[in-house]
């Protein structure tokens, strides 16, 4: 019996600290993914604030302000997972208590079984009687055995009552910690929850003033069409000469040489770990075809993303490669384009580079300064990613390149 409690209490423990390690980790993502999230969120209102100084309601903002949405209620997802694996781990605790609480309860009645057999046979004559009455040495040798370890087998089941009421005192403790760690937590989501509804409404007013500047709109909406498509007509002018010059280097095949191929694979072998190609920003423009977010019927479509960030703020290289090309498209700035094997990375909208072709660059590296829309107070780092091959090019989603 004692020995099915001291391997039931000693497996409780170890699915407990189990349980603790795998709840540790998981609790020390989300809680990292908060604190991002709250960084990004506090982006947003110092971007929004600094284009409102236009006293005017633009389009820019109204990105914003669907981004601090969007993060808005990511965040409060993170929170109501952190508040789920709370509840769970309370649950758990629980349970364990529980259970440690019937095993210390079995415990406490079997070492007081032993306490009163104990009690009936305490006078050392009748262990003496006990050990000389046996039929020879070897027997009486056995008794004296017995005799001692019975005595350090109740040492032991004390000793095992004191470890489990130690236990669950423990357990008690950390469980009314969890519960005020879900109480903050629970606060912490209706405030959010409250923002987002302010956040919402924002968006509704600013929405519904952009609305009555049709015309202004359409025409800024048309210029932008016009840089873009510059824009993309010459980085696609010019992957098509690489890859042009490229197979004619080897003998009409396009090939990679061992250094670009091993690039190529490191560079896959990061994608969701890449850092951005700004210290501090906020997507505002996804990939891929999506609706103007005010003109009806107009579909705009984006070869890479938008990261809103701070005036005067640095592009950076999202891994090593070497810089294929620097060039300038007007409204679009200066742009630059690296290699990375079998991919190419595309920055663009920058007022000053400090790059070369042919040069060499690094993780991080700075490339130049981003320009700043004066008009609407934004500054925008655009990264595009494009995959060569022989077969021509395909264009990548960023999103899933860098870090999340």
């Amino acid at each position: 019996m004692s020995k099915w409690l001291t391997r039931g209490a000693l497996s409780a423990l170890v699915l407990l600290f189990m349980s603790l390690a795998s709840f540790a980790q998981d609790k020390e993502a989300l809680q990292k993914k908060r604190d991002e999230l709250n960084k990004q969120i506090q982006m947003t209102v110092q971007l929004i604030k600094d284009a409102e100084q236009t006293q005017k309601n633009t389009q820019n903002q109204l990105q914003l302000t669907e981004s601090r949405i969007r993060l808005r209620k990511e965040l409060i997802a993170t929170i109501s997972g952190e508040i789920r694996q709370i509840n769970n781990q309370i649950a758990e605790n629980d349970a364990l208590i529980e259970s440690l609480a019937a095993d210390l309860e079995r415990l406490k009645n079997e070492y007081a079984e032993m306490i009163y057999r104990a009690y009936v046979n305490r006078n050392t004559y009748d262990k003496l009687l006990f050990i000389f009455s046996a039929d020879d040495f070897f027997q009486a040798l056995k008794r004296t055995r017995y005799i001692n370890q019975y005595s350090e087998y109740r040492a032991r089941q004390a000793e095992l009552i004191k470890e489990t009421t130690r236990k669950i005192e423990e357990k008690q403790e950390l469980l009314a910690q969890q519960k005020e760690e879900k109480s903050a937590l629970l606060e912490n989501e209706k405030k959010e929850q409250e923002k987002l509804a302010q956040d919402q409404n924002n968006q509704k007013s600013i929405l519904s003033k952009l609305q009555g500047e049709t015309k202004a709109l359409k025409k800024k909406q048309k210029q932008q069409e016009q840089e873009r498509n510059k824009l993309n007509k010459e980085i696609q002018r010019i992957i098509e000469a690489e890859i042009a010059a490229a197979k004619k280097k080897g003998g009409g095949e396009f090939t990679l040489t061992p250094e670009a191929a091993a690039l190529s694979a490191s560079f896959e072998n990061n994608k969701g770990k890449l850092p951005w190609p700004v210290e501090r920003g906020v997507i505002t423009g996804n990939f891929g075809k999506q609706k103007h977010p005010v003109l009806p019927g107009i579909m705009i479509e984006n070869n890479g993303i938008d990261i809103s960030t701070s005036k005067g703020a640095q592009v950076r290289a999202i891994f090593d490669g070497e810089v294929t090309s620097v060039f300038t498209i007007p409204g679009a700035g200066k742009n630059i384009i690296v290699s990375h094997g079998a991919y190419r990375t595309v920055y663009t909208n920058m007022q000053e580079v400090f790059v070369t072709t042919g040069e060499k660059v690094t993780t991080k590296q700075a490339l130049g300064i981003l320009q700043t829309d004066e008009e609407e107070q934004k500054t925008i780092a655009h990264l595009e990613i494009w995959k060569i091959s022989a077969e021509g090019t395909t264009k990548q989603n960023p999103s899933l390149w860098i870090f999340k």
